[in-house]
């Protein structure tokens, strides 16, 4: 008898038969494909980031419960996500961090966080001032710590404006359906990650840390206009990339 993939997995769920499990994995393949394509960047990723994501598929089914009345197509995607993400964050941690700077990354952090609650973003110097350390020692313990952050792609998208109000990194990209835009944004995470070490610290000072152009051009020994051409550049860049994958 012919089901279709929900019934499938509904079957699964009471009988844990291996048979509909493979069917289900046969069924919702195409789905893995489609998400694993979408956030490599060559062919060799690609089949790497399938058999992760069919990880992410299989963990999906175990966890389903149908009594939360959510379709299993509804819940599997951003699990399938999920799993690739940790794969890449585990894969990107190629260098230990001295475990002093993690910790004051993750007093920063933790700073940082309070002061946006407040509707305000912390300079370097105030983060520096709170704890009591050099500004220098804050630098180096975010750059230390950027290799597992999670960037922060809602963050306002207003260049050069000392307002934090505005349209987000991701809304500057393009404007998608909620499914599409949650892919998106891995999608623009994994292109941000493409970008050399200087664009990328930029980026991640004004979208992060939602700092100025004047802050970012101070730190960095640059006028205010080449950070915004290194901004327009990088936007342009992510642009590409984010056309090419879609």
């Amino acid at each position: 008898m012919y089901l279709d993939k929900e019934s499938l997995v509904l079957q699964y769920v009471k009988t844990k038969s291996p048979e509909l499990r493979e069917k289900i994995v046969l069924n919702y393949k195409p789905l893995v494909e489609y998400i694993a394509r979408k956030l490599s960047f060559n062919k060799n990723d690609a089949e790497d980031l399938i058999q992760v994501g069919v990880i992410g598929l299989l963990k999906s089914l175990e966890r389903y419960l149908p009594c939360r009345e959510t379709d299993f197509s509804t819940f599997v995607t951003p699990n399938i996500i999920g799993e690739i993400k940790h794969y890449f964050r585990d894969k990107s941690r190629m260098v230990k961090v001295p475990r002093k700077l993690h910790e004051t990354y993750s007093k920063i952090k933790t700073f940082i966080r309070e002061c946006q609650r407040t509707g305000h973003s912390p300079t370097i110097s105030e983060i520096a001032n709170h704890l009591d350390i050099d500004e220098e020692i804050v630098l180096e313990s975010m750059e230390a710590g950027q290799s597992s952050v999670v960037y922060s792609l809602d963050a306002p998208s207003n260049f050069g404006s000392s307002s934090q109000t505005g349209p987000s990194l991701i809304d500057s990209i393009g404007e998608e359906g909620n499914e599409d835009q949650f892919l998106n944004k891995e999608v623009l995470n994994q292109a941000i990650q493409k970008l050399d070490e200087r664009e990328k610290k930029i980026i991640y000072w004004r979208f992060y840390l939602g700092m100025s152009q004047t802050e970012i051009a101070t730190k960095l020994g640059l006028s205010q206009m080449h950070i915004s051409r290194l901004l327009t550049k990088s936007m342009k860049i992510l642009k590409k990339q984010m056309e090419h994958k879609i």
